[in-house]
């Protein structure tokens, strides 16, 4: 009897845990020093489906979220964390005019098509990571960066759903770049 109990926690884990989804990955990320700081560009390709694509195309806002970390390198104990950014857009259709907005960090733009809405959302371009005030002549740093959709701000009957169902948990792994100072 005591058997089934603990299967049951087991089971539940293995299906809300389950392997990342495919529907958003990392291309390519890098960085580039300016007068001013260090600047992060980064593409992102998203393959929305299913229940996903579902949502968003009947008015469900999704909201995407771009997790930046960079960490200094120590020889002997773990990396230093030095910043931690989120870059926050929400992608949305609106069924009466049929368009996709996105709204963001530079405000709101409108398309026609889902593929142009997405191509947009993926492309960082020139975000200030690092202002040059803020390290401390750090040699050695390692950017961090992943794509996630934030789930927990979706309406409250998907909430459930969301959470207990892979096709809703859209995360690319980290993706680890070097930044070098000039």
């Amino acid at each position: 009897m005591k058997g089934r109990f603990l299967a049951l926690p087991a089971l539940l884990l293995w299906l809300c845990a389950g392997a990342e989804a495919e529907g958003l990955t990392v291309e390519r990320v890098s960085g580039r020093w300016a007068e001013t700081g260090y600047f992060l560009d980064a593409q992102v390709k998203f393959e929305l489906d299913g229940d996903v694509l579902d949502a968003l195309n009947h008015g469900v806002d999704l909201n995407i979220a771009f997790l930046v970390r960079v960490k200094a390198e120590r020889r002997w104990l773990w990396g230093r964390l030095e910043k931690r950014d989120a870059i926050n857009f929400k992608l949305g259709r609106r069924p009466l005019s049929n368009v996709y907005v996105v709204s963001g960090r530079t405000g709101r733009r409108q398309f026609d098509d889902l593929g142009n809405a997405l191509k947009y959302l993926g492309t960082i371009d020139g975000h200030l990571l690092l202002d040059n005030a803020e390290l401390n002549n750090e040699q050695h740093l390692t950017g961090l960066f992943r794509a996630r959709l934030n789930v927990d701000n979706l309406p409250p009957p998907l909430r459930p759903v969301s959470f207990m169902s892979n096709k809703w948990q859209l995360s690319s792994p980290w993706r680890r770049w070097t930044i070098r100072r000039p």
